[in-house]
């Protein structure tokens, strides 16, 4: 990747303190019932915040209703928060998988992302027209924030490609620093005519995902950015001059922002002695039955055949997987039959 950027000692300063915490906070959740709790509320105000952002007017409650509840979205801002939840749980499958991230990915996300919110000709396919980024004043004036660099699908194409291959093959720089200059770069593409800001930071999420960090799991990038959206805005496009050190440091500052919200949320948390499954004192869990119960929260249900498609293990090996679970309190069996599944254990 060429030098985009200068490491200076704030900038190194926020990348120590953003892996400090994010040890803090990893050490903190290895209990399944707060890992699972703090996962599904981090989707839910990931999405909140993430469609807020771009002018969704639906409260915490509502989104959380939508997402989690039985409600049917009808309207656009109803359908934006569903979409947008339900992107951020196939990250979670695809980061498992290690599905690279490329254009077609890209379209296939956008797709998910912007179905029944968006004209049917733009969702899923890069923009083949010319758009600026900006406002209206009250007098009625356009003020130009940003002009991409491209106005036809080949040329897009061809950005985008570019990125993709920079950012993947970057070992040299830490991936907090190459997830920031993603974050801006796809953003200053603006690959689609709408959707760019919240796909981006999807695409961001991803990335760290692919690179060892749980976004959502553990902690969320959008928090920070909703605080001041001007701001985001501002910093975000003050980077387009080819500079971005001054984003990246108000990036890695969010990071360390949201990091210290989850670490005061699971100590909250664990205050109220979430940390115990109904029934069951903590438990020990390995890495494999970790992404089984991950798995669970994504799927609501789980049989074991999903275990074997999903890990490509054998079949006596999800039976063991799922028995050691349900021993420990965390999951149970519904049925007798072969139509029989599994869900988990909850307080109430």
């Amino acid at each position: 990747m060429a030098k985009l950027f200068n490491y200076t000692p704030k900038l190194v300063n926020l990348l120590v303190t953003a892996e400090a915490s994010y040890g803090q906070l990893t050490s903190q959740v290895r209990i399944p019932s707060l890992a699972l709790r703090l996962s599904k509320e981090n989707k839910v105000l990931a999405t909140h915040f993430s469609t807020s952002i771009e002018g969704n007017p639906l409260t915490q409650v509502e989104v959380t209703n939508i997402v989690l509840g039985d409600k049917v979205p009808i309207t656009k801002s109803e359908k934006e928060v569903k979409n947008y939840f339900e992107v951020l749980n196939r990250i979670s499958v695809l980061a498992r998988e290690r599905k690279s991230l490329t254009l077609e990915l890209t379209l296939s996300l956008h797709k998910d992302l912007m179905k029944g919110v968006s004209s049917v000709r733009d969702v899923g396919k890069l923009r083949n027209e010319s758009v600026i980024v900006g406002h209206r004043d009250v007098a009625g004036a356009v003020h130009v924030k940003h002009n991409p660099p491209a106005h036809t699908a080949q040329e897009i194409e061809q950005l985008l490609t570019k990125l993709y291959e920079d950012v993947s093959s970057d070992k040299e720089n830490h991936p907090l620093i190459v997830a920031g200059v993603l974050h801006h770069g796809f953003v200053y593409i603006h690959p689609f005519v709408d959707g760019n800001g919240r796909l981006g930071r999807i695409l961001t999420a991803y990335y760290l995902l692919l690179n060892g960090y749980e976004v959502t799991k553990y902690f969320i990038l959008d928090d920070y950015y909703d605080i001041d959206r001007l701001e985001y805005s501002d910093m975000l496009h003050g980077a387009d001059s080819g500079d971005k050190t001054k984003w990246l440091e108000y990036f890695i500052e969010g990071i360390n922002y949201s990091l210290r919200v989850a670490i005061k949320r699971v100590e909250d948390l664990q205050g109220q002695n979430v940390d115990e499954v109904t029934g069951t004192k903590r438990v020990l869990v390995s890495k494999k039955e970790e992404e089984v119960i991950q798995l669970l929260l994504e799927k609501k249900v789980l049989k074991a055949q999903d275990l074997v498609e999903s890990f490509g293990i054998t079949r006596q090996r999800a039976g063991y997987l799922l028995n050691s679970l349900t021993k420990k309190g965390i999951i149970r069996k519904q049925g007798k039959t072969k139509s029989s599944y599994y869900e988990l254990v909850t307080s109430n």
